[in-house]
């Protein structure tokens, strides 16, 4: 199967000339054979601009797929509806949970209600399992917490009943493109871990090999020490191309850069990736 993988929001731009817009958010558009499909859709400041300016017609999404519910991943749902209510919606059970940060219990959720989307005659798809969207493009459902390197941050917070509980982001999912060229995975932040992805990734696919991923790796705030933990790991699955960004932090991002030279690249919006 032939992608094609557009980047319609990341934190940065690097393309001059375009009136593009970044933001602290992320939105992958993915053009299949089949499927015309956004994997997130950024915290909406973005999203409806930079369609307009890459020639990307929202009205002609037919699927879109969340990786968490954290308002930068979803919030460019409320842009999306303006222009297109014919769009079937994949996500975890938990994507609609009333999710919070920190000691003042700030609501970082999803900004749209799951009833008001039904009220749009919007088909909703809640898995914790994976699902197989179309032929090459699966999620991964729910991840696994295996490695004893990888943790969800302690500031991520669900409120259940008026009582306050830690998230363990049950909800984090990857999309899996099997392409030409391999395997390609997309990851949104990979709160669960971008290794225990890319293992729990390994079994569903019967493959070890992963020729590339893209997106946010959350090692913003890793030690020296798990970053050379999760580099030796990745060694493991040889990847050729390691594209970066929104989570992923800037000294993460050079000591990959270090690790894996010609390999890695930071993601910034509008970058195309063929596969």
């Amino acid at each position: 199967m032939k992608s094609k993988i557009t980047t319609l929001v990341e934190n940065t731009v690097a393309q001059s000339g375009k009136n593009l817009i970044g933001e602290h958010g992320l939105s992958f558009y993915i053009e299949t054979q089949s499927n015309k499909i956004l994997f997130d859709t950024g915290q909406n400041l973005a999203i409806s601009n930079n369609a307009q300016v890459l020639g990307i017609d929202l009205s002609l999404i037919d699927t879109v797929i969340l990786s968490h519910g954290h308002y930068d991943h979803t919030g460019g749902l409320k842009s999306l509806l303006e222009c297109n209510r014919d769009f079937t919606l994949y996500a975890h059970p938990d994507v609609f949970g009333q999710k919070v940060k920190g000691a003042n219990d700030k609501y970082i959720g999803i900004p749209v209600e799951k009833s008001f989307l039904e009220e749009k005659g919007i088909e909703i798809r809640l898995d914790r399992n994976p699902i197989q969207i179309s032929p090459g493009v699966m999620t991964t459902g729910e991840i696994p917490l295996e490695t004893d390197f990888e943790h969800v941050e302690s500031v991520f917070y669900l409120k259940k009943e008026n009582v306050v509980i830690a998230d363990t982001l049950a909800d984090d999912q990857a999309v899996i493109l099997d392409t030409d060229k391999g395997l390609t995975v997309l990851l949104g932040c990979s709160h669960r871990g971008v290794i225990n992805t890319l293992n729990h990734v390994a079994r569903l696919t019967a493959s070890k090999r992963i020729n590339a991923i893209l997106g946010g790796l959350h090692l913003g705030k890793a030690s020296d020490s798990k970053l050379n933990i999760i580099m030796d790991h990745l060694g493991g699955f040889g990847l050729e191309k390691i594209g970066v960004g929104h989570c992923t932090g800037t000294r993460a991002f050079l000591a990959l850069s270090n690790e894996f030279p010609n390999r890695v690249s930071l993601n910034t919006v509008g970058n195309v990736m063929s596969v």
